[in-house]
């Protein structure tokens, strides 16, 4: 009885909680588009980093103790289902790709042997930066609480590949920084605007095809994350996959 007095504490509890999620695996490959105009769009399926900077929204005043990194992971964020997302590009001048990962637009760059055949190096580099809105709201009766967070994220990153019939198996870093401001409404006031801020890398390894027709890919990423009120650099380990159609 005490356990599940106990477990249905910690639900109510997360339950209150403000959590940000980000996508764990982003697909910086060394390759671009072969001719002007050329792109691909795809469905993404990718494990998530979650970052909670609120851990109670409806005390007086909000609780904010400490950062929280992948507390509340649960089976949907473990089989890549609970993050499903874009990933896209356009070839607008030689080997210069347009980008889009979800709300990140970008810039890729294939400085190695762009437009060269299989079994040869290939190499890109990527910038990238968006903004978007979440938001956490917590009915009690007559009252809610909602707290709201702007999250900034910008990205520079490198890819290195060898390109072979149809595939190219890389390897790639991303440097990626996020602020996020948030505030708070509850029925004991307006509190707010908190600021966070935050470091993630991305170690990865994958698989992309190329050219016209069926695109796909798998990757895998180590993680390194760092947030300013986090007790530790905290590490993960992430796989995301991608289907979709190049033209």
């Amino acid at each position: 009885m005490k356990a599940l007095f106990g477990f249905t504490l910690l639900v109510l509890l997360s339950g209150c909680s403000h959590t940000i999620n980000f996508r764990a695996s982003h697909f910086a490959v060394p390759v671009t588009g072969e001719n002007q105009w050329s792109g691909h769009i795809a469905g993404v399926g990718s494990a998530v980093t979650k970052i909670t900077v609120v851990n109670d929204i409806t005390s007086n005043p909000p609780t904010r103790s400490s950062l929280k990194v992948n507390e509340d992971v649960d089976v949907g964020d473990l089989m890549m289902i609970n993050n499903i997302g874009v990933d896209a590009s356009l070839t607008v001048f030689k080997a210069t790709d347009i980008t889009l990962d979800n709300s990140l637009f970008g810039l890729r760059y294939q400085f190695l042997n762009h437009g060269a055949g299989p079994q040869n190096w290939v190499a890109s580099i990527q910038g990238a930066y968006g903004e978007r809105t979440t938001s956490k709201s917590q009915d009690s009766g007559s009252s809610e609480s909602k707290a709201e967070s702007k999250v900034k994220t910008a990205q520079a990153g490198i890819s290195l590949g060898y390109k072979l019939e149809k595939i190219v198996p890389y390897i790639s870093y991303i440097y990626e920084s996020n602020e996020v401001k948030t505030d708070v409404t509850n029925p004991h006031g307006s509190f707010g605007p908190y600021n966070d801020k935050g470091i993630h890398q991305y170690y990865s390894i994958g698989i992309t095809s190329y050219g016209k027709g069926l695109v796909y890919g798998i990757e895998y990423s180590r993680l390194s994350i760092d947030w300013d009120r986090a007790n530790n650099i905290e590490g993960q380990d992430a796989m995301a996959v991608k289907l979709g159609f190049a033209w």
